[in-house]
């Protein structure tokens, strides 16, 4: 081992004591910002780029865009909130088609609200559009038939403070989850609907492979909401397919007309499926390829996704398109798609076999709800921080295959920090296997770093964040995090070598022993999914963490991490007195409270994903200063199984072995929580949210 980092690593381990809190102002840990040009975040390679479209504009959880049947550069964008614009991508402009919310209670749940929006064929003679939505506190999904006289511009009302309404289905939901709702009409000119299982985990109600209920199904009726003839045997008479779980996102191969669908999995395997009349897709007997533990009687036959993929590329799929454009020859037959945790763009490329290969397009960094094809065939994505569109890179990069190349390291010595970068520590740091770790913060020179309201870092673009991990004094990896030109982040794994003289770029994840340790490097897309842009991408960069004491290395001076952080210049504002007044605590602090102990190591593993705008299909919100009866966990029951525990609770006030919030952290199949990136058990933390829960007199 390096002596450097054996002095490192002792520096900044004891680094992270005593109460935190607001310490004396005047004592800070560096005397001045470093100047960083070396460490920068690099161009990312990929096959594709994305371009930024009305970037000026901003929307709330966008689902959906797609073109105005008849008119260049005009787009209509369908917030989940209930809101659908009309924006033009040329001017940057929009205006307000309708805000459903203004005439309907919508349902109010993760999954629920304005999931979809279909142009008639002949609009342009009828002005007839169809919008998919819940509705109710009991959830019920409609699809209904509306007009416009003025080629889109607006609604047309009732005359009474109403809108001109035609139901064309109705369809209750059993639970709030897997509500599906994307619409779009064929190239038979039918309209053609997609319902999830009803929700739950595991489909409780068989309702996917039961041909008595629409749920679960491909459904396809006429343009005035009669069942089309479909002709399965046996079924409700406007079903098309089933065996589905929760299509999200699926269209029509403009040259062939096949039905290609993103079929989200339950916790082991996301699907692609290419949809033909009268097939069965498998759920719940079958999850991708493998057949589940469920009980299920259904013989079959059933129908083979194209493709499947598993938790170390994604959590939830988002269905595309067949490219079918001008501007990217290369994809010309290619079906794209990608995934809202990973952000992900892959594409399928049919074999001369009649299989299918992916490969990997582009680590957009995005979560990416859906995608958009113009009247020209060329695609677009919605993701949560905007609208871009997909074109062809115009230049090749090579990403640095050797850490010492990176510029975030001493080239000679790539153990060391380059001089820019500035260490800090979180007070409860994230569970790696047992790994210790050091961290770094490099910022591009003459900018500064934002806090929001959450008390969460909004970095700078070109921020580059830099994390060594060690086994018994031994480095195992460096991960770099880069906040692209873009907005995009980008994470990187680099393995090191056995003398501990450099480290090289991982492609892909890998498993690999380690001094006898199973040891997993993550994917640029699992790194997205843990690293979520609800909190603020750069996780343990919040003022909950920073909070503390530290001792620098680069000085010896033992400070308040956020004063001095604050003295040299690197906040746009300072940290204000209310997020000065919070901290969390080490989970192995025992004068802290059991409490404060358990919620902030929930905060540290669980909240990046589990939070209000969190990639999880679960309303869990584990952020520590969230009160337990606001979490959304105790005495709440699982909407995505129960791990064979009936009457289970996420969290059961005083009785771990019935909290599924407990159950999941110790056990070792697909249902474990973390679902990536670690794979050992962590012991001490699962034990210390137990002792917290039995000890709970309640959920006030």
């Amino acid at each position: 081992m390096r002596p450097g980092l054996l002095l490192l690593l002792c520096l900044t381990l004891t680094a992270c004591g005593g109460s935190g809190g607001s310490s004396d102002s005047t004592v800070v840990g560096l005397l001045e910002r470093p100047s960083n040009t070396t460490c920068l975040a690099f161009e990312g390679s990929g096959e594709v780029r994305l371009t930024a479209v009305a970037p000026s504009l901003t929307f709330t959880a966008p689902l959906l865009m797609l073109p105005h049947p008849d008119l260049a550069g005009i787009f209509y964008v369908v917030e989940q909130g209930g809101t659908v614009y009309r924006v033009n991508l040329t001017t940057e402009t929009r205006t307000e088609l309708v805000d459903l919310t203004n005439f309907y209670a919508l349902s109010d749940c993760s999954e629920c609200g304005l999931l979809g929006m279909a142009f008639d064929p002949a609009f342009a003679t009828n002005g007839y559009l169809y919008l998919s939505f819940t509705q109710g506190s009991g959830v019920t999904s409609y699809v209904a038939r509306f007009e416009s006289t003025d080629n889109g511009l607006s609604l047309r009302d009732d005359g009474a403070g109403g809108l001109v309404r035609t139901n064309l289905l109705e369809q209750p939901q059993p639970f709030s989850n897997h509500n599906g709702g994307h619409i779009a009409f064929g190239p038979d000119g039918l309209l053609y609907v997609g319902l999830g299982d009803g929700g739950s985990g595991n489909d409780p109600g068989n309702r996917a492979q039961d041909l008595s209920t629409r749920l679960g199904k491909m459904l396809r009726y006429n343009a005035d909401g009669s069942p089309a003839s479909n002709g399965v045997s046996g079924a409700v008479p406007e079903i098309y397919a089933y065996g589905l779980r929760n299509p999200w996102r699926w269209s029509f191969d403009r040259d062939t007309g096949a039905l290609w669908a993103g079929d989200v999995g339950q916790s082991a395997f996301e699907e692609i499926d290419i949809i033909t009349q009268g097939g069965n897709y498998g759920w719940r007997c079958y999850e991708g390829f493998e057949r589940t533990s469920s009980s299920c009687s259904a013989s079959g036959p059933f129908i083979d996704p194209a493709h499947a993929y598993g938790r170390s590329d994604g959590v939830s799929v988002t269905g595309g398109y067949v490219y079918r454009g001008n501007n990217i020859p290369a994809l010309q037959g290619d079906y794209l798609f990608s995934d809202y945790g990973s952000g992900t763009l892959w594409a399928l490329e049919r074999q001369s076999n009649g299989s299918y290969q992916r490969r990997t397009l582009l680590e957009t960094g995005r979560n990416v709800a859906s995608f958009g094809q113009d009247n020209q065939g060329e695609l677009y994505l919605v993701t949560t921080t905007g609208l871009f569109r997909i074109d062809p890179v115009t230049v090749d990069t090579e990403l640095p295959q050797q850490l010492s190349d990176t510029g975030c390291v001493q080239a000679s010595a790539p153990w060391q920090p380059a001089d820019g970068l500035i260490p800090y520590r979180p007070i409860e740091a994230f569970w790696s296997d047992g790994a210790e770790k050091t961290r770094y913060l490099a910022l591009p020179d003459n900018t500064n770093i934002s806090i929001d309201n959450q008390g969460d870092f909004q970095l700078p673009r070109g921020s580059v964040l830099v994390k060594h991990f060690a086994l018994d004094q031994r480095l195992i990896e460096t991960r770099l995090y880069l906040h692209g030109a873009d907005g995009s982040w980008t994470g990187y794994s680099y393995q090191w070598n056995h003398a501990g003289t450099d480290a090289q770029l991982v492609s892909g994840s890998q498993d690999l022993d380690v001094g006898g340790q199973l040891w997993h490097y993550p994917s640029a897309g699992e790194c997205n999914q843990c690293h979520t842009s609800a909190a603020g991408s750069s996780l343990g960069l919040e003022t909950d963490q920073l909070n503390s004491r530290f001792t620098y290395p680069q000085t010896g001076i033992s400070a308040n991490q956020l004063d001095t952080l604050s003295s040299i210049g690197v906040f746009e504002a300072s940290p204000t007195s209310a997020q000065r007044s919070r901290r969390l605590n080490q989970s192995s602090d025992t004068s802290a409270s059991l409490e404060d102990r358990a919620r902030s190591y929930l905060h540290s593993n669980c909240s990046h994903c589990h939070r209000p705008g969190g990639t999880t299909q679960s309303t869990m919100d584990l952020r520590a200063n969230t009160p337990l009866n606001a979490t959304g966990t105790c005495d709440v029951a699982p909407t995505n199984g129960d791990l064979g525990r009936s009457g289970a609770r996420l969290v059961q006030p005083g009785d771990a072995d019935n909290s599924l919030l407990h159950l999941r952290m110790v056990i070792t199949d697909s249902n474990r929580m973390p679902p990536i990136s670690t794979l050992l058990v962590d012991n001490r933390g699962a034990e210390l949210v137990a002792d917290w829960i039995n000890q709970l007199p309640g959920c006030n």
